[in-house]
């Protein structure tokens, strides 16, 4: 595990600056878009997920507002890569560069962990697989747990009627959960394809998930 761990740390180390250079001709790109106006280049620059909650019209509602935002994305304050380092198939975690280095986001040794969006899910993918009922509830929001019990959602994911497309959706999931989260304080989205997501919120200091 000690020699896994360098290694992962030499890696990342290693791509830090290439990943900086790269965010930075990223933002270059999307000031250009924003200088001409041009939306649909701009929707380029912003993952699927989240180019609904992009306000265009703020962006690119005038020259003054083209230029000031042009400027802020060509030259940002400072840029902080982000990654994700899969210690398994299906234990993807988060990690973030700081001036100390690459660092994790969260603790890897949490089997049903709660603290990120990432980690709600990869928590649901687990317990669903491990058919931990309990754990289930607890992701779930508390406007859902009220008239929810443990034997509800063993049924559902056993022998309900919509069994399989539970299975099916948890299975989909599963293949995306190193995938780029859109989040701000409240809310998580994880594009899944196809126009299908899924949603989490925070509850206090902890992720549950809405729908998948």
């Amino acid at each position: 595990m000690k020699i896994f761990a360098v290694c992962v740390a030499l890696l990342l180390a290693s791509c830090a600056q290439r990943d900086v250079r790269g965010l930075a001709r990223a933002s270059e790109a999307a000031a250009g878009a924003v200088r001409r106006g041009d939306a649909k280049e701009l929707s380029s620059h912003v993952l699927v997920g989240a180019r609904a909650r992009v306000d265009y019209a703020a962006l690119l509602g005038d020259k003054a507002a083209r230029q000031r935002w042009a400027k802020t994305l060509k030259k940002p304050e400072e840029i902080r890569p982000r990654a994700v380092v899969f210690l398994a198939p299906d234990s993807p975690v988060d990690v973030r560069w700081t001036p100390r280095g690459w660092v994790f986001a969260e603790d890897p040794t949490v089997v049903y962990d709660q603290s990120t969006p990432r980690a709600a899910l990869r928590s649901l993918v687990r317990a669903s697989l491990q058919r931990r009922w309990d754990v289930l509830l607890g992701l779930a929001p508390e406007r859902y747990r009220l008239g929810l019990s443990e034997d509800d959602l063993r049924a559902a994911w056993t022998e309900g009627e919509h069994a399989d497309a539970l299975q099916t959706a948890r299975d989909r999931l599963a293949a995306r959960l190193g995938d780029p989260i859109v989040a701000d304080a409240h809310e998580a989205v994880l594009d899944l394809g196809n126009a299908e997501v899924a949603r989490l919120e925070r509850e206090g200091t902890r992720w549950v998930v809405v729908d998948f």
